[in-house]
Protein backbone atom coordinates (compact mmCIF):
# COMPACT_ATOMS: atom_id res chain seq x y z
CA UNK A 1 0.00 0.00 0.00
CA UNK A 2 1.53 3.36 -0.97
CA UNK A 3 0.84 6.49 1.31
CA UNK A 4 1.73 10.21 0.22
CA UNK A 5 1.94 12.18 3.00
CA UNK A 6 1.76 15.88 2.45
CA UNK A 7 2.93 18.45 4.96
CA UNK A 8 2.03 22.51 4.39
CA UNK A 9 5.99 22.26 4.81
CA UNK A 10 9.36 20.55 5.91
CA UNK A 11 9.86 22.88 8.93
CA UNK A 12 10.75 21.66 12.60
CA UNK A 13 7.33 20.76 14.22
CA UNK A 14 5.60 18.06 15.74
CA UNK A 15 3.42 17.05 12.79
CA UNK A 16 6.96 16.67 10.44
CA UNK A 17 8.45 15.21 13.02
CA UNK A 18 5.77 12.66 13.32
CA UNK A 19 5.84 11.64 9.93
CA UNK A 20 9.56 11.18 10.14
CA UNK A 21 9.19 8.95 13.33
CA UNK A 22 6.34 7.04 11.01
CA UNK A 23 8.97 6.58 8.35
CA UNK A 24 11.44 5.10 10.37
CA UNK A 25 9.09 2.73 12.04
CA UNK A 26 7.85 1.43 8.68
CA UNK A 27 11.37 1.38 7.25
CA UNK A 28 12.53 -0.83 10.28
CA UNK A 29 9.48 -3.00 10.21
CA UNK A 30 10.36 -3.70 6.52
CA UNK A 31 13.83 -4.27 7.37
CA UNK A 32 12.51 -7.07 10.33
CA UNK A 33 10.26 -8.91 7.87
CA UNK A 34 6.88 -7.52 9.78
CA UNK A 35 5.45 -5.90 6.76
CA UNK A 36 2.40 -3.76 7.09
CA UNK A 37 2.48 -3.42 3.51
CA UNK A 38 3.24 0.53 3.83
CA UNK A 39 5.37 2.31 1.73
CA UNK A 40 5.45 6.08 2.35
CA UNK A 41 6.62 9.05 0.16
CA UNK A 42 6.24 12.61 1.50
CA UNK A 43 5.50 16.02 -0.34
CA UNK A 44 5.77 19.73 0.97
CA UNK A 45 2.29 21.16 -0.22
CA UNK A 46 4.21 24.63 -0.78
CA UNK A 47 7.39 25.51 -3.20
CA UNK A 48 11.20 24.42 -2.51
CA UNK A 49 13.25 27.51 -1.05
CA UNK A 50 11.31 29.10 1.06
CA UNK A 51 13.55 30.26 4.13
CA UNK A 52 12.81 28.25 7.16
CA UNK A 53 10.60 25.92 5.58
CA UNK A 54 12.63 23.13 5.21
CA UNK A 55 14.31 22.27 8.30
CA UNK A 56 13.00 18.68 8.66
CA UNK A 57 14.30 18.20 5.01
CA UNK A 58 17.49 16.50 5.58
CA UNK A 59 15.88 13.69 7.84
CA UNK A 60 13.63 12.36 5.51
CA UNK A 61 16.36 12.50 3.23
CA UNK A 62 18.32 10.24 6.00
CA UNK A 63 15.50 7.86 5.53
CA UNK A 64 16.49 7.28 1.86
CA UNK A 65 12.95 8.73 1.12
CA UNK A 66 13.09 11.16 -1.90
CA UNK A 67 10.77 14.40 -0.46
CA UNK A 68 8.87 16.37 -3.56
CA UNK A 69 7.39 20.27 -3.19
CA UNK A 70 3.93 20.49 -5.16
CA UNK A 71 3.92 24.08 -5.38
CA UNK A 72 1.17 25.66 -4.12
CA UNK A 73 1.23 28.92 -2.68
CA UNK A 74 -1.86 29.91 -0.95
CA UNK A 75 -4.95 28.67 -0.49
CA UNK A 76 -7.08 30.31 -3.04
CA UNK A 77 -5.06 28.93 -5.78
CA UNK A 78 -7.60 26.96 -8.07
CA UNK A 79 -4.69 26.16 -10.55
CA UNK A 80 -2.39 25.26 -8.27
CA UNK A 81 -5.07 22.66 -6.99
CA UNK A 82 -5.20 21.16 -10.54
CA UNK A 83 -1.55 21.00 -11.11
CA UNK A 84 -2.09 19.26 -7.10
CA UNK A 85 -4.46 17.07 -8.68
CA UNK A 86 -2.20 15.91 -11.69
CA UNK A 87 0.50 15.22 -9.51
CA UNK A 88 -1.24 12.92 -7.51
CA UNK A 89 -3.07 11.06 -9.89
CA UNK A 90 0.67 10.44 -11.26
CA UNK A 91 2.22 9.48 -8.01
CA UNK A 92 0.76 5.64 -8.18
CA UNK A 93 -0.56 6.33 -4.44
CA UNK A 94 -3.43 4.27 -3.24
CA UNK A 95 -3.88 6.82 -0.18
CA UNK A 96 -2.61 10.55 0.36
CA UNK A 97 -2.74 11.42 4.33
CA UNK A 98 -2.78 15.07 4.45
CA UNK A 99 -1.27 17.14 7.82
CA UNK A 100 -2.19 20.46 9.17
CA UNK A 101 -4.28 23.02 7.82
CA UNK A 102 -3.96 24.03 4.66
CA UNK A 103 -2.83 20.60 3.20
CA UNK A 104 -6.02 19.47 5.19
CA UNK A 105 -8.10 21.72 2.92
CA UNK A 106 -6.13 21.51 -0.11
CA UNK A 107 -5.23 18.33 -0.45
CA UNK A 108 -8.53 16.26 -0.39
CA UNK A 109 -10.01 18.84 -3.04
CA UNK A 110 -7.24 17.40 -5.33
CA UNK A 111 -7.53 13.93 -4.54
CA UNK A 112 -10.86 13.95 -5.74
CA UNK A 113 -10.30 15.34 -8.69
CA UNK A 114 -7.59 12.60 -9.21
CA UNK A 115 -9.44 10.02 -7.98
CA UNK A 116 -7.38 8.82 -4.99
CA UNK A 117 -9.14 8.15 -1.60
CA UNK A 118 -7.80 11.00 1.04
CA UNK A 119 -7.16 11.25 4.81
CA UNK A 120 -6.11 14.54 6.92
CA UNK A 121 -5.19 14.83 10.39
CA UNK A 122 -5.44 18.02 12.12
CA UNK A 123 -2.86 18.04 15.01
CA UNK A 124 -4.05 21.01 16.95
CA UNK A 125 -7.12 21.67 18.75
CA UNK A 126 -8.94 24.57 17.81
CA UNK A 127 -7.34 27.90 17.60
CA UNK A 128 -10.64 29.87 17.73
CA UNK A 129 -8.62 32.96 16.20
CA UNK A 130 -10.08 35.74 13.68
CA UNK A 131 -13.35 35.28 11.68
CA UNK A 132 -10.82 34.74 8.63
CA UNK A 133 -9.23 32.28 10.25
CA UNK A 134 -12.23 30.34 12.20
CA UNK A 135 -13.52 30.27 8.09
CA UNK A 136 -10.23 28.45 7.39
CA UNK A 137 -10.01 26.46 10.66
CA UNK A 138 -14.04 25.58 9.26
CA UNK A 139 -12.70 24.84 5.97
CA UNK A 140 -9.84 22.57 7.32
CA UNK A 141 -12.50 20.27 9.56
CA UNK A 142 -15.20 20.28 6.99
CA UNK A 143 -13.17 19.03 3.30
CA UNK A 144 -11.51 16.32 4.71
CA UNK A 145 -14.65 15.23 6.85
CA UNK A 146 -17.15 15.34 3.69
CA UNK A 147 -14.32 13.68 0.84
CA UNK A 148 -13.06 10.93 3.21
CA UNK A 149 -11.81 11.23 6.45
CA UNK A 150 -10.46 13.46 9.01
CA UNK A 151 -8.49 12.12 11.65
CA UNK A 152 -8.03 14.24 15.38
CA UNK A 153 -5.36 12.94 17.49
CA UNK A 154 -7.23 12.92 20.80
CA UNK A 155 -10.21 13.14 22.48
CA UNK A 156 -10.02 16.88 23.83
CA UNK A 157 -9.12 17.72 20.02
CA UNK A 158 -12.28 15.54 18.34
CA UNK A 159 -14.73 17.32 21.36
CA UNK A 160 -13.31 20.53 20.39
CA UNK A 161 -13.70 20.30 16.62
CA UNK A 162 -17.13 19.00 17.06
CA UNK A 163 -18.55 21.64 19.68
CA UNK A 164 -17.38 24.51 17.32
CA UNK A 165 -17.39 22.93 13.90
CA UNK A 166 -19.79 19.79 14.31
CA UNK A 167 -21.43 17.88 14.64
CA UNK A 168 -18.97 15.44 14.47
CA UNK A 169 -20.10 12.71 11.21
CA UNK A 170 -18.82 8.81 10.76
CA UNK A 171 -16.29 10.22 8.81
CA UNK A 172 -14.36 11.54 11.79
CA UNK A 173 -12.23 9.56 13.88
CA UNK A 174 -9.62 10.13 16.73
CA UNK A 175 -6.39 8.41 16.66
CA UNK A 176 -3.83 9.37 19.11
CA UNK A 177 -0.51 9.60 17.45
CA UNK A 178 2.15 6.89 18.46
CA UNK A 179 6.10 7.03 18.94
CA UNK A 180 8.60 4.56 19.16
CA UNK A 181 8.51 3.84 22.97
CA UNK A 182 11.12 0.65 22.54
CA UNK A 183 13.80 3.94 21.79
CA UNK A 184 13.05 5.61 25.55
CA UNK A 185 14.72 3.63 28.45
CA UNK A 186 13.48 3.41 31.97
CA UNK A 187 17.07 2.93 33.24
CA UNK A 188 18.25 6.40 34.58
CA UNK A 189 21.56 7.34 33.30
CA UNK A 190 24.12 10.22 33.94
CA UNK A 191 23.05 13.62 31.52
CA UNK A 192 24.93 14.57 28.62
CA UNK A 193 28.31 15.74 29.46
CA UNK A 194 27.51 19.30 27.91
CA UNK A 195 24.36 19.81 29.84
CA UNK A 196 25.62 22.19 33.36
CA UNK A 197 24.12 20.18 36.24
CA UNK A 198 26.60 18.23 39.10
CA UNK A 199 25.75 14.92 39.18
CA UNK A 200 22.95 13.81 41.87
CA UNK A 201 21.37 17.39 41.79
CA UNK A 202 17.57 17.43 40.87
CA UNK A 203 16.31 18.18 37.44
CA UNK A 204 13.43 18.42 35.11
CA UNK A 205 12.70 19.06 31.80
CA UNK A 206 10.62 21.08 29.81
CA UNK A 207 10.43 19.80 26.15
CA UNK A 208 8.43 22.40 23.76
CA UNK A 209 8.92 24.78 20.99
CA UNK A 210 9.87 28.27 22.62
CA UNK A 211 6.48 29.97 21.78
CA UNK A 212 4.33 32.24 23.83
CA UNK A 213 1.25 29.56 24.34
CA UNK A 214 3.35 26.68 25.61
CA UNK A 215 3.89 28.72 29.40
CA UNK A 216 8.07 28.95 29.58
CA UNK A 217 7.38 32.30 31.28
CA UNK A 218 4.93 31.00 33.73
CA UNK A 219 7.20 28.15 34.27
CA UNK A 220 10.09 30.11 35.01
CA UNK A 221 8.23 32.00 37.90
CA UNK A 222 7.42 28.71 39.50
CA UNK A 223 10.35 27.53 39.04
CA UNK A 224 11.53 30.30 41.35
CA UNK A 225 9.36 29.40 43.63
CA UNK A 226 10.45 25.35 43.48
CA UNK A 227 14.14 26.88 44.24
CA UNK A 228 13.04 28.13 47.09
CA UNK A 229 12.04 25.30 48.90
CA UNK A 230 14.99 23.30 46.99
CA UNK A 231 17.67 25.61 45.67
CA UNK A 232 19.72 22.70 44.23
CA UNK A 233 16.99 21.63 41.62
CA UNK A 234 17.74 22.26 38.09
CA UNK A 235 15.07 23.03 34.89
CA UNK A 236 16.38 22.23 31.75
CA UNK A 237 14.13 23.83 28.75
CA UNK A 238 14.70 21.80 25.63
CA UNK A 239 13.57 23.63 22.76
CA UNK A 240 13.60 26.88 20.17
CA UNK A 241 11.69 29.01 19.15
CA UNK A 242 11.02 33.34 19.09
CA UNK A 243 9.94 33.46 22.47
CA UNK A 244 13.71 32.86 23.91
CA UNK A 245 14.35 36.12 24.75
CA UNK A 246 11.33 36.85 26.67
CA UNK A 247 12.10 33.84 28.62
CA UNK A 248 15.66 34.43 29.32
CA UNK A 249 14.98 38.34 29.75
CA UNK A 250 12.33 36.61 32.96
CA UNK A 251 15.22 34.10 34.08
CA UNK A 252 17.20 36.96 34.25
CA UNK A 253 14.96 38.87 36.45
CA UNK A 254 13.89 36.02 38.68
CA UNK A 255 18.61 35.38 39.66
CA UNK A 256 17.65 31.73 37.95
CA UNK A 257 20.90 31.83 35.16
CA UNK A 258 22.00 28.98 37.23
CA UNK A 259 18.70 27.29 38.05
CA UNK A 260 17.70 27.34 34.52
CA UNK A 261 19.11 25.95 31.32
CA UNK A 262 17.74 26.88 28.01
CA UNK A 263 19.29 24.22 25.42
CA UNK A 264 18.15 25.20 22.62
CA UNK A 265 16.99 22.51 20.00
CA UNK A 266 18.29 19.07 20.52
CA UNK A 267 18.92 15.77 18.64
CA UNK A 268 19.39 13.19 21.60
CA UNK A 269 16.20 13.82 23.56
CA UNK A 270 15.85 10.38 24.92
CA UNK A 271 19.43 11.16 26.55
CA UNK A 272 18.17 14.13 28.44
CA UNK A 273 15.47 12.29 29.67
CA UNK A 274 17.06 9.78 30.99
CA UNK A 275 18.78 11.77 33.46
CA UNK A 276 16.13 13.44 34.44
CA UNK A 277 13.76 13.39 37.71
CA UNK A 278 10.59 14.61 35.89
CA UNK A 279 9.05 16.52 33.18
CA UNK A 280 6.57 19.34 33.37
CA UNK A 281 4.26 21.23 30.76
CA UNK A 282 3.03 24.75 31.28
CA UNK A 283 1.25 24.97 27.98
CA UNK A 284 -1.81 26.96 27.48
CA UNK A 285 -2.78 24.63 24.69
CA UNK A 286 -1.97 21.04 23.54
CA UNK A 287 -3.81 18.69 21.08
CA UNK A 288 -1.81 15.60 21.72
CA UNK A 289 1.54 16.64 23.99
CA UNK A 290 4.17 14.41 22.19
CA UNK A 291 6.96 15.41 24.93
CA UNK A 292 4.77 13.87 27.46
CA UNK A 293 4.23 10.99 25.48
CA UNK A 294 7.83 10.87 25.56
CA UNK A 295 8.40 11.11 29.36
CA UNK A 296 5.86 8.63 29.78
CA UNK A 297 8.11 6.11 27.72
CA UNK A 298 10.70 6.74 29.76
CA UNK A 299 8.65 6.33 33.08
CA UNK A 300 9.49 10.06 34.02
CA UNK A 301 6.38 11.35 36.45
CA UNK A 302 5.12 14.96 34.82
CA UNK A 303 3.67 17.68 36.16
CA UNK A 304 1.52 19.30 33.93
CA UNK A 305 -1.16 22.31 33.39
CA UNK A 306 -4.92 21.19 32.56
CA UNK A 307 -4.54 22.54 28.51
CA UNK A 308 -6.38 20.49 25.71
CA UNK A 309 -5.10 16.55 25.11
CA UNK A 310 -2.57 16.83 28.06
CA UNK A 311 -5.64 14.26 29.98
CA UNK A 312 -5.13 12.06 27.22
CA UNK A 313 -1.86 11.28 27.99
CA UNK A 314 -1.17 12.35 32.25
CA UNK A 315 -3.73 10.36 34.40
CA UNK A 316 -3.60 12.99 37.27
CA UNK A 317 -2.52 10.99 40.10
CA UNK A 318 -1.51 8.19 38.78
CA UNK A 319 1.14 9.24 36.20
CA UNK A 320 1.43 12.50 37.15
CA UNK A 321 -0.47 15.46 38.75
CA UNK A 322 -2.70 17.79 36.73
CA UNK A 323 -2.96 21.66 37.47
CA UNK A 324 -4.94 24.74 36.34
CA UNK A 325 -3.80 26.27 33.23
CA UNK A 326 -2.26 29.42 34.22
CA UNK A 327 -2.16 28.57 38.22
CA UNK A 328 1.76 29.19 39.02
CA UNK A 329 1.63 28.53 42.57
CA UNK A 330 -0.25 24.76 41.94
CA UNK A 331 2.66 24.55 39.36
CA UNK A 332 5.13 25.04 41.76
CA UNK A 333 3.85 22.99 44.79
CA UNK A 334 3.26 20.02 42.84
CA UNK A 335 6.60 20.47 41.24
CA UNK A 336 8.15 20.98 45.04
CA UNK A 337 5.96 18.04 46.37
CA UNK A 338 7.59 15.49 44.06
CA UNK A 339 10.84 16.81 44.16
CA UNK A 340 10.54 15.91 47.97
CA UNK A 341 8.79 12.36 47.13
CA UNK A 342 10.94 10.24 45.51
CA UNK A 343 7.93 7.34 46.19
CA UNK A 344 5.30 8.82 44.72
CA UNK A 345 8.28 10.04 41.33
CA UNK A 346 8.57 6.16 40.80
CA UNK A 347 4.94 5.01 41.13
CA UNK A 348 3.79 7.67 38.79
CA UNK A 349 6.77 6.28 36.29
CA UNK A 350 5.73 3.37 36.19
CA UNK A 351 2.37 3.76 35.30
CA UNK A 352 3.54 6.21 33.17
CA UNK A 353 5.20 3.64 30.91
CA UNK A 354 2.46 0.82 31.19
CA UNK A 355 0.36 3.79 29.23
CA UNK A 356 2.75 4.48 27.26
CA UNK A 357 3.03 0.81 26.16
CA UNK A 358 -0.44 0.22 25.79
CA UNK A 359 -1.99 3.11 24.55
CA UNK A 360 0.58 5.55 22.16
CA UNK A 361 3.40 2.72 20.99
CA UNK A 362 4.25 3.28 17.64
CA UNK A 363 2.46 0.06 16.69
CA UNK A 364 -0.62 0.77 17.59
CA UNK A 365 -0.67 3.80 15.96
CA UNK A 366 0.46 2.37 12.59
CA UNK A 367 -1.89 -0.55 12.89
CA UNK A 368 -4.72 2.35 13.60
CA UNK A 369 -3.49 4.29 10.14
CA UNK A 370 -3.09 1.06 7.98
CA UNK A 371 -6.63 -0.17 8.85
CA UNK A 372 -7.85 3.31 7.84
CA UNK A 373 -6.19 3.26 4.56
CA UNK A 374 -7.24 0.06 4.05
CA UNK A 375 -10.98 0.96 4.70
CA UNK A 376 -10.91 4.10 2.59
CA UNK A 377 -8.96 2.00 -0.52
CA UNK A 378 -12.00 -0.57 0.32
CA UNK A 379 -14.75 0.90 2.10
CA UNK A 380 -16.64 -2.69 2.28
CA UNK A 381 -13.83 -3.97 4.51
CA UNK A 382 -15.13 -1.40 7.29
CA UNK A 383 -18.34 -0.15 8.08
CA UNK A 384 -17.15 3.70 9.53
CA UNK A 385 -18.11 3.91 13.08
CA UNK A 386 -18.24 7.54 14.71
CA UNK A 387 -15.18 8.58 17.37
CA UNK A 388 -13.85 5.25 16.39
Amino acid sequence: MRVLHVLDSFSFGGAENLVVELARHVSADHAAGQDLHLDLAVASLGPAGREGKDAMLDRFQALGLAPTYLGVRRLLDPIGVIRLARTLRASSADVVHAHLGYSATLVPLAARLAGVPCVATLHLVPQLGSRADRVKEGLSVLVPATLGRLVLVSQAAYDGYARHYGPATASWRCIPNGIDVDRYSTARRRLPQDVPVPDGAPVWAVVAALREPKGHVPLVEAWARVVEQHPDAHLLVVGEGTHRPAIEARVRELGLERRVHLLGRREDVPDLLAGVDGVVSASFTEALPTSLVEAAACGLPVVATDAGGTRDVVLDGETGQVVPVGDVPALARELSRLLSDPGARAAYGEAARRRAEQTFSMQTWTRALHDLYAELIDPSRTEPKENA
